[in-house]
């Protein structure tokens, strides 16, 4: 799912929340992307795009969540824009409307749960929380691009997760790896981690057992990866995350993908820098450096300018600049 020119891009969410009982909440998520690149690799230089979100949660009982949620895009891919490996935007997809998200979650016990329904598997693992202001989709890239269920296509699963507060956690998931309903073939992930009040550190291996075919056989076999995430908070201030992936066959040109980045708060201000890398075995790394700020106003509104650079794997093909100004709201 890796989705990079001068580009102007306006991303605006709203989002209303709910509650009419005190174990049942919904809320909707509106969020817009307006998008104009320096020198674009289509016809237009801009794109236009929407994502409406619907979300409900149930809390049935002190050990039973029932949740979900709708999700609609509308308007043009950005990613045409620079056809770079990486991409520029997380909302970026080709139209659809569709139930995202619907899941039954039981809680054993404080640190114990286990989750089953159609999932998101990039809300739960190959996760970076202090990353997720960035409005660049390259973070868990392997495996995201080669065969991780996620935006904007998720799949059917069952996984199980043990988090104390700190320490050692662990979680491991299966998921439909055909179609995104068929278990016929399987995609799992496990997922082992260490949390401490200043750090979060994540290591995780994945496997796909489908019939892929390699780039320079005529055979086919299962695939699979791994991935180290790490984020620390430095200061009151500062925070730091990285990351490293990489796919083990030879199915796809992609092998590695690493980054790292910074983000520093300012009271209502927050500023981010990243530098993001995929290696090819083939052609030359793919390079994604995104400047962004952002200001929180009042009525829960935050305002976000964004500076992405794109160097690009193919030769003779010029760098590009992108800008893009963010918009959230939330009522």
């Amino acid at each position: 799912m890796m989705k990079t020119s001068l580009v102007l891009a306006t991303l605006a969410g709203v989002t209303s929340s709910f509650a009419f009982a005190d174990d049942f909440d919904y809320s909707f998520n509106l969020v817009t992307d307006s998008s104009v690149a320096s020198h674009s690799r289509q016809d237009d230089n801009s794109a236009h795009r929407m994502l409406v979100t619907a979300e409900w949660q149930w809390q049935a009982s002190d050990r039973w969540l029932l949740a979900g949620d709708l999700k609609a895009f509308r308007g043009e891919n950005g990613e045409g824009l620079t056809q770079n490996l990486q991409g520029i935007s997380n909302i970026d997809a080709e139209k659809f409307s569709k139930i995202y998200e619907a899941y039954a979650q039981y809680q054993f016990n404080p640190e114990t749960r286990i989750k089953c329904g159609q999932v998101d598997a990039n809300l739960e693992f190959a996760y970076v929380p202090v990353a997720e202001t960035f409005i660049s989709p390259p973070l868990g890239i392997t495996p995201t691009v080669i065969a991780l269920p996620t935006y904007y296509d998720p799949a059917m699963s069952c996984s199980i997760f043990y988090e104390p507060a700190q320490g050692l956690q662990w979680a491991g998931g299966i998921f439909a790896g055909r179609d995104n309903l068929d278990f016929a073939e399987q995609f799992y992930v496990f997922e082992g981690r260490y949390v401490s009040p200043t750090s979060r550190m994540s290591y995780g291996f994945w496997h796909h057992n489908g019939d892929w075919e390699w780039v320079d056989k005529s055979q086919f076999e299962a695939i699979s990866g791994w991935y180290v995430n790490y984020q620390r908070q430095i200061n009151q201030d500062w925070a730091m995350f990285a990351v490293w992936s990489a796919l083990e066959d030879e199915v796809d040109d992609i092998r590695q993908h690493h980054m790292l980045g910074f983000v520093r708060e300012f009271g209502r201000h927050q500023l981010g820098m990243m530098f993001s890398e995929v290696t090819q075995k083939h052609l030359h790394n793919d390079n994604l450096i995104e400047l962004y700020w952002q200001h929180a106003l009042p009525a829960e509104i935050s305002l976000q300018p964004v500076l992405q650079w794109v160097d690009h794997a193919e030769e003779g093909v010029d760098n590009q600049f992108v800008l893009s100004l963010r918009v959230n709201w939330n009522f």
